[in-house]
């Protein structure tokens, strides 16, 4: 009888062991329920990160494991060290450690002066990798824990890639998360087929994106100074508005594709004069101009009310 009591108890652990494994390898982003938005704190200093603040970036989710973890501690000096000259992606790294058990590995994670300091949020009970979905049951110091996990967010808060560990020496590398970061900018965007682009690709007829939100101006962009997103090609006046660009590139789109604002309230693709242009609330509006009539006239009498029109009107031309 002995026996097969211990037999049947091996069996469930292996059982146990295979079902882990087994959400591990099949979990997928369409099966995790994220949540709109979140904000987590540092016990440390106190800092918070809201992802709704984080509009326009990527943002990578670093899910690491509860109680003392060597990988964890290397995997986040890594990407602290490294990410420092790529600004395209928020890094947030969490743990589900009590305040002060997360105050202390804190002070383990930043010692060195090589980078600034790293913060390291309290995913309080795990309730935030639960809600994404990363499977627990991995067995580690004496615990049963999440395994490790990277969750990526498009600059819209949408997830768009996951790479659940094994175990605790199965991590994503930085390496890994810059060509995958790449891949995913250069994907031509589903609507890029509705974008107001000439037939190299090239957006806003050559005009610096990033200019009309930092200096409300129309500027001239350089051919030679340019970069791809999605599929579209934006050139810029100087190297510094690349750089913005290239750090936070949703920011700094043209509203509808690069269309006229005001004739996609009326659902139309009309030709923009990329002098004339508006910015509200961050967001840049182009228009229609010519010597018998001016659009933007016609958007300023009713904003409020055209805004909501066009936006309507683009998402069922585009998709977005």
């Amino acid at each position: 009888m002995k026996s097969n009591r211990l037999s049947i108890q091996s069996l469930n652990r292996v059982i146990l062991l295979l079902a882990a494994v087994f959400a591990v390898a099949v979990r997928s982003p369409a099966l995790s329920a994220a949540p709109v938005d979140f904000t987590v704190e540092s016990p440390a200093d106190g800092k918070k990160f809201k992802l709704s603040e984080a509009k326009g970036k990527y943002v990578a989710l670093h899910f690491l494991l509860k109680t003392e973890c060597p990988f964890c501690l290397k995997h986040t000096r890594d990407y602290a060290m490294k990410s420092v000259n790529m600004p395209a992606a928020v890094h947030v790294f969490l743990k589900p450690d009590s305040a002060e058990e997360i105050k202390a590995w804190s002070d383990k994670a930043n010692r060195g002066d090589d980078f600034a300091d790293v913060v390291i949020y309290r995913d309080a009970e795990a309730k935030l990798a639960e809600q994404y979905g990363i499977p627990d049951g991995y067995q580690f110091h004496g615990q049963s824990v999440h395994f490790p996990a990277l969750v990526l967010l498009d600059p819209a808060g949408q997830e768009v890639f996951r790479q659940v560990g094994k175990s605790n020496v199965d991590r994503f590398s930085y390496e890994q998360f810059v060509m995958k970061l790449a891949e995913l900018s250069d994907k031509p965007a589903a609507a890029l087929p509705h974008y107001n682009l000439g037939a190299d690709k090239v957006a806003l007829s050559g005009y610096d994106p990033v200019g009309y939100l930092t200096q409300n101006k129309a500027l001239k962009g350089r051919k030679e100074v340019n970069s791809r997103y999605h599929g579209a090609t934006y050139f810029f006046a100087t190297d510094e508005n690349k750089k913005l660009f290239i750090a936070a590139p949703e920011k700094y789109l043209p509203t509808y594709g690069g269309w006229c604002a005001t004739a996609m309230a009326k659902g139309e693709k009309v030709e923009i004069d990329p002098t004339n242009f508006k910015v509200t609330n961050g967001r840049l509006f182009l228009f229609f101009k010519a010597f018998y009539a001016n659009a933007i006239k016609d958007w300023n009498k009713d904003e409020v009310n055209l805004t909501t029109k066009a936006d309507a009107n683009w998402k069922k031309v585009s998709g977005e």
